[in-house]
């Protein structure tokens, strides 16, 4: 059952992304029909492009990490000896150095397809519930279909299900919730672009390798709050540290992602996407936990959107709480 609401929850979601594609076919005076079928094939290319990415971020990280592991240990080593020794610490770091070079390297040269194929199967089981089958995916498939060409022909048969006095107020929560996820979903639009610009940019300068690709799954990390922007950091400073024998590259990468953050958390968010949900940073964590565990990775995906929706339905619950006789009786 669970497996069937997250489906259909995730169809529905995809559906209401796409929605601005398919007017934009509608507008090419392209077929009904037909412009659901390209707006689900944009759709879904763009999810195999976002997995292609990150395969080749992790394709370009781990050579990486192979030939520059002997570099990076030995610079440890000849750094960190010198100061034992003052210290009258009998530590032999070469020893160390020999032992986590050979064995580092020896898992790096014959399990680095492995560990593509764990990472990214780690992000699809987490998932799984969603695109555990072929029958799941097919049926999002379909769902989307129907929902992208027929969106407001489904709500309308929708209408004799709600009581006439409340349908009023039903239609008024629909319209604030579209309101309220449009701005969120464009304003984060353009922050994951400036954003994708700024690091590719930033890093390209900087003499990165694959910087480009690490650019772009930076911006796109961001979408997920604290969780993409941590991952994206850590697969960045890893390519500083790999891919020079000082610590210059690593503090400018270092350096390039502070002021990325502090550009997006002061400028960007605030003026582009307007604080929109109004969730207390407090309240973002705990919803990435719980619709996490819930939903897994997709969950993560989905924890904003769907507190925003909360939160509209809490607002109107909250002001029909106060406008009850009830709460008005001061006997």
């Amino acid at each position: 059952m669970a497996s069937l609401l997250t489906t259909f929850l995730a169809a529905f979601i995809l559906a209401y992304v796409l929605r601005p594609v398919f007017t934009c076919f509608l507008a090419l005076r392209a077929g009904k029909t037909l412009s659901a079928a390209l707006t689900v094939l944009i759709g879904f290319l763009g999810i195999l492009g976002l997995i292609l990415l990150f395969i080749s971020v992790l394709q370009q990280e781990l050579p990486a990490l192979r030939q520059q592991l002997p570099i990076w240990l030995d610079l440890t080593q000849r750094s960190l000896q010198p100061w034992l020794d003052n210290l009258a610490i009998n530590f032999d770091l070469k020893k160390i150095q020999e032992i986590i070079q050979s064995r580092i390297s020896e898992q790096l040269s014959n399990n680095a397809d492995a560990i593509i194929s764990s990472s990214l199967s780690t992000i699809l089981s987490s998932g799984q519930s969603i695109l555990g089958s072929l029958f799941g995916l097919v049926l999002i498939v379909f769902i989307v279909f129907y929902l992208v060409g027929q969106w407001d022909e489904f709500f309308k048969k929708l209408n004799p299900l709600i009581p006439p006095r409340w349908l009023p107020l039903v239609k008024q929560i629909l319209v604030e919730i579209d309101q309220l996820l449009s701005q969120y979903l464009r304003g984060q639009l353009l922050v994951i672009t400036i954003l994708s610009i700024y690091y590719s940019v930033g890093l390209y300068l900087l003499g990165i390798t694959g910087a480009l690709a690490l650019g772009l799954f930076t911006g796109i990390a961001i979408f997920i709050p604290y969780i993409g922007y941590g991952v994206a950091l850590i697969l960045a400073l890893l390519s500083g540290l790999l891919q020079a024998e000082t610590g210059g590259s690593l503090l400018a990468v270092l350096a390039l992602y502070i002021a990325g953050q502090a550009i997006e958390s002061l400028f960007l968010t605030p003026k582009l996407v307007g604080e929109k949900i109004g969730l207390h940073p407090v309240l973002v964590v705990f919803a990435l936990i719980l619709f996490g565990s819930w939903f897994g990775f997709f969950g993560i995906l989905l924890a904003l959107p769907m507190s925003a929706i909360i939160l509209v339905l809490c607002k109107h619950a909250m002001q029909a709480y106060q406008d009850s006789a009830w709460y008005k009786n001061n006997d």
